[in-house]
């Protein structure tokens, strides 16, 4: 609905993939940021925890990207699940190109780190 009513704002028809994650994007953030404000303030706390890693269940990827923050998770998902370039993903997530690069990096550092552990538990 959104992609729908700011349709006159592509201006390059060859972006128009990177445009359309922008704006699913910054919808997710807005309201990823809306929940996380409602659980904090239901909770009586207003910051979101980490999970820790579970033990003795079945490795669970969701749980290893729960523990991103939300851009690097952002990113990590646009990469590399759905096979983004670094630089359309610095253009859907409107972040600077290194910084990109950096979220990537260490996401998998912190997934690798995760499900290493993991791995070890088990």
């Amino acid at each position: 609905m959104k992609a729908y009513e700011q349709r006159n704002r592509l201006i390059d028809r060859t972006a128009a993939k990177s445009w359309l994650f922008q704006i699913a994007y910054r919808s997710f953030v807005d309201h990823h940021r809306k929940e996380a404000r409602r659980r904090g303030l239901a909770e009586g706390h207003f910051e979101d925890e980490p999970p820790i890693a579970p033990s003795g269940l079945k490795m669970d990827i969701e749980a290893a990207m729960n523990t991103l923050p939300t851009e690097c998770r952002a990113v990590v998902i646009l990469c590399l699940a759905h096979g983004m370039s670094h630089s359309e993903a610095a253009l859907a997530t409107d972040l600077p190109l290194g910084t990109v690069k950096s979220h990537i990096s260490r996401g998998k550092d912190k997934l690798r780190a995760f499900l290493s552990a993991y791995e070890k538990v088990n």
